[in-house]
């Protein structure tokens, strides 16, 4: 995801000779191709007395161990690792090669025994660095980035201090962050209406929470019956421990995406039904339910009962959750010739409470995730620097998310564009490891790299995945609706790192309470009753620990936003 970075991230000209053996007597300008800003490789004539040019240098060669999953289609002694193209370019530009050790399976329990036998590679990818960097595995990074990194320090801007341990250095980078100054693109939760029953109803503005309650009661009186006679359910879900619908609707609001937290104007963090628009959100609910707009098994029935009893059936007129969760199902109603399936797709709709705050639809961060770190076996830790760099320029980046150019993609009038012959691949349907396959898109993505923002062309990072290049006018629609409603969660992602067992204990209790006893505030037969269960449901999450746990939470999100800045 991935769409709105309107600055290029440079590698300086001086790593990249160091890198290219040296060759930079007659470095040649920028071709056509390259992205604004980018470095491009230097190109050197052999002097005029010699006869013959200099033997090349043989590569450097890292070994790696991807210990994060993300490969399965490609085990270690796969030749796609040394052979594919980006691979190969990697190479030819740095003199740089890796050799991939891939776990498949449980691949933590094999990362620890391959600690444990003291023989692990130069470079480990991982979920959770915690444990190399307690016993010494991960060497410090903070010279490195100073001397080889300029372009990733660019990039990862003020998310570096987030990375940082007690002792001040930082022994390992992230991918999927969201680079400095980038916009994330628009995805997260959303409301989504069919679009031929929106059409035919007048293609009302869904803007606040009442034109929604309206939308939802002309769909309830026009259409009360399928086609062949099942009830149409205005608004439907599903309950993934509450997932869709509770955290959309929560999300409208204003709490960030999948936090269940709310952040005051003093930032201050309180869990999010105690926000001023918590009781409206229930209340909200409760009215949907009692005047039957919703599907009253939206909070019990499990995701594939959804999709096989009233999403594929074509009785959901409108759903609020992932936008992704009835992307797909205009096939299954085209395939099953229904009337005018092709008008049957969902549009987005983001929409706002009056006592709420901004909607947060989509939470993204700074920090990022996942680990890499360089370990202390690293025989040349500046080359491993070098790549992470180059891998964080926008040559670099570009190239680790689509391939090289002249396979999948080209440039035509200055910009990066799918070639036809892949285009159609892609919108068939074709499996995106056929392509990965030719390419090499996507792997060494994982190491440092991100799809958040946009390139200095306007395209997305991952052209497969913008709609303008694939003239999906579906997808630009949700861009369009959903793109201003993105919240940067950095500080709120761990904001019970280091309590003690007694607060973590009140922080599970509190949150079993939050999705359990909901339920008696939205299922109340009257708004008196459920007026009355809100605030039972407030002094539950007291009695349980609330105001402890927020009190911690409130002091890490603080020290967080300290440490972002550099303070």
């Amino acid at each position: 995801m991935k769409r709105y970075l309107k600055s290029a991230r440079s590698m300086a000209v001086a790593a990249i000779c160091v890198a290219m053996l040296g060759a930079c007597a007659n470095n040649g300008g920028k071709n056509a191709s390259e992205p604004t800003g980018s470095s491009s490789p230097s190109s050197s004539s052999p002097p005029a007395s010699s006869s013959a040019a200099p033997a090349k240098e043989e590569p450097i060669t890292l070994t790696i161990v991807n210990a994060g999953g993300g490969t399965p289609n490609f085990p270690t002694g796969d030749p796609f690792w040394e052979n594919n193209p980006v691979a190969k370019q990697i190479e030819e530009k740095l003199n740089i090669k890796l050799k991939w050790d891939v776990f498949s399976g449980v691949g933590q329990d094999k990362l620890n025994v391959m600690l444990a036998s003291g023989d692990y590679p130069d470079l480990i990818m991982m979920s959770d660095p915690t444990r190399v960097i307690a016993d010494k595995i991960a060497i410090p990074l903070n010279d490195l980035i100073d001397q080889y990194g300029p372009d990733l320090k660019k990039k990862y801007g003020s998310a570096l201090n987030m990375l940082k341990q007690s002792d001040g250095n930082i022994y390992h980078l992230t991918n999927s962050y969201l680079p400095e100054g980038a916009t994330p693109p628009g995805y997260g939760y959303s409301l989504q209406v069919r679009t031929d029953i929106y059409e035919a109803l007048g293609s009302p503005k869904l803007e606040t929470s009442d034109d929604v309650y309206n939308y939802l009661k002309q769909v309830k009186e026009k259409y009360p019956k399928t086609a062949d006679g099942q009830t149409m359910y205005p608004l439907s879900g599903f309950n993934r421990n509450w997932g869709s619908p509770y955290y959309a609707m929560i999300a409208m609001a204003g709490s960030p995406a999948d936090s269940k937290v709310y952040v005051g104007q003093d930032d201050s963090i309180k869990f999010w039904p105690k926000a001023p628009w918590g009781k409206d959100v229930l209340q909200f609910y409760n009215k949907l339910y009692r005047e039957g707009l919703i599907d009253p098994e939206a909070f019990t029935q499990d995701y594939a009962t959804w999709q096989k009893s009233k999403l594929y059936p074509a009785r959901v007129a409108a759903h609020i959750g992932g936008w992704n969760q009835t992307y797909d199902v205009l096939k299954t109603y085209t395939d099953a010739k229904l009337p005018n399936a092709e008008k049957m797709y969902f549009q987005n709709f983001v929409f706002k409470f009056p006592s709420g705050d901004k909607p947060a639809v989509f939470s993204v961060s700074k920090k990022g995730i996942g680990a890499l770190v360089i370990t202390d076996k690293a025989k040349h830790p500046e080359a491993a620097m070098k790549l992470l760099n180059y891998l964080t320029t926008e040559e670099g980046n570009f190239l680790a998310m689509n391939g090289p150019q002249g396979i999948q993609w080209d440039m035509v009038d200055g910009k990066p564009t799918l070639v036809k012959s892949y285009l159609d691949r892609w919108l068939a349907g074709e499996k995106q490891v056929n392509i990965e396959k030719e390419t090499g898109m996507g792997h060494y993505a994982r190491l440092v790299g991100s799809d958040l923002g946009k390139t200095s062309w306007g395209t997305y990072w991952i052209l497969k995945d913008d709609p303008i290049a694939t003239n999906n006018t579906r997808a630009q629609q949700r861009d369009k609706e959903l793109g201003p409603y993105w919240y940067d969660a950095t500080t709120l992602g761990d904001l019970m790192a280091g309590a003690d067992t007694d607060t973590i204990a009140k922080q599970q209790a509190v949150d079993k309470r939050l999705y359990e006893n909901a339920y008696s505030v939205i299922l109340a037969k009257t708004e008196a009753e459920s007026a009355a269960e809100y605030d039972k449901y407030v002094k539950e999450l007291d009695a349980a620990g609330a105001v402890q746990v927020e009190e911690y939470m409130t002091k890490m999100h603080k020290q967080y936003e300290q440490q972002l800045a550099g303070n």
